[in-house]
């Protein structure tokens, strides 16, 4: 049985005369081109500024003290846009370090260099600590402090 013999007996009859789809007029790059020109700024060469980066050190530091769940979103996104800065060759990998510090709050920076005192005891003072090593401490200290917190019964005399 062939396939025009079985599409006559289990299709419908309104589908047998239908033309075969037409190729298309566009290849995917040009399809895509033409979507881009219909939102202006999504090309991928403006995807984030260094303005960008900014916003999201700002806008994390007014938040006070985070939670763990807060301080890893903020990780995520600070590597999402440094490393596409830095791909792109509108930020220097080196400065990487010191943009992350500069989003932490002091409450919480306060605790995560004492981590990283103890875990590198001979860390030069004046050399930042590599980002991977401050979340780590912020992520520990975070992650003990609500355990500690949550297990720590109300004081209180009955």
């Amino acid at each position: 049985m062939s396939i025009k013999e079985y599409e006559g007996k289990f299709t419908p009859a309104a589908t047998h005369d239908e033309p075969e789809p037409a190729a298309s007029a566009y290849t995917y790059e040009e399809w895509k081109a033409e979507i881009f020109k219909l939102y202006p700024g999504s090309e991928s060469r403006n995807r984030y500024t260094q303005n960008n980066l900014e916003k999201l050190i700002a806008n994390f530091l007014s938040k006070g003290t985070p939670s763990r769940a807060l301080f890893s979103q903020y990780h995520r996104e600070f590597q999402k846009i440094v490393k596409w800065l830095a791909d792109n060759g509108k930020m220097e990998r080196s400065s990487e370090k010191e943009e992350f510090q500069c989003g932490i709050p002091l409450t919480l920076w306060v605790r995560i260099a004492r981590r990283l005192e103890i875990l590198y005891p001979l860390h030069h003072s004046d050399d930042p600590y590599e980002v991977e090593e401050m979340f780590n401490a912020g992520d520990w200290y975070l992650k003990g402090n609500t355990t500690v917190m949550a297990s720590v019964p109300p004081t209180g005399r009955q």
